[in-house]
């Protein structure tokens, strides 16, 4: 009988004082830490569609918007995250003084690679990741989009039931509902300059 294999967790503690000395990204979950991979030209594209989108959205209301150099804590499941884009509504919280970790997500965007597609949106292990994020309260949206076609997924809160709810919008023609920004923008600007394979 083989004996099982362990995996030492690190603190939160190590995690951070590590993190903020690397080159390199990693995310954090119950102890262990998982590395971030570098993004492909159409995975940047989007992302800045999505960051310059918003903003218009949002830039003369209480919100700012943030790039995936800010990471999310989730006290509950003991997590740090990435997200791609985070809007946040009125001030950041902070956990403390290095300003780089935040407790108050409003909104979250993930944008699938190949590399992450498992771990964000298809493995259990992206059951635990939105199970995460949705231990804060503050949390209202979590979308998830695809790089390699025109198709937005997105988990909404209802404000009265605090259930989530799924839609989805498919094709360059179609509007996904940013329900907590009261916004419906075009997958046609959150997909532009991005060349699909022609095998997608």
């Amino acid at each position: 009988m083989e004996a099982e294999a362990t995996v030492e967790k690190v603190s939160i503690a190590d995690y951070l004082a590590a993190e903020r000395k690397s080159k390199t990204k990693h995310e954090y979950l119950d102890g262990i830490i998982i590395a971030s991979y570098g993004a492909s030209i159409s995975h940047t594209i989007i992302c800045s569609n999505l960051i310059a989108l918003i903003w218009n959205l949002v830039r003369t209301g209480d919100f700012t918007v943030h790039s995936n150099d800010l990471k999310v804590y989730n006290s509950k499941k003991e997590s740090y995250f990435y997200p791609d884009v985070v809007v946040i509504k009125g001030d950041a919280k902070a956990t403390d003084k290095h300003q780089d970790v935040i407790t108050n997500p409003y909104l979250i965007i993930e944008v699938l690679s190949e590399s992450t597609e498992g771990y964000d949106s298809q493995s259990p292990l992206w059951g635990d990741k939105f199970q995460a994020y949705r231990t804060n309260e503050s949390l209202q949206s979590y979308v998830l989009v695809s790089q390699d076609k025109p198709l937005v997924e997105v988990f909404a809160k209802n404000s009265e039931s605090q259930l989530w709810t799924l839609s989805e919008a498919q094709g360059l023609e179609s509007n996904i509902n940013l329900s907590p920004l009261n916004a419906e923008p075009a997958l046609s600007d959150i997909f532009a300059k991005v060349k699909f394979a022609q095998n997608k």
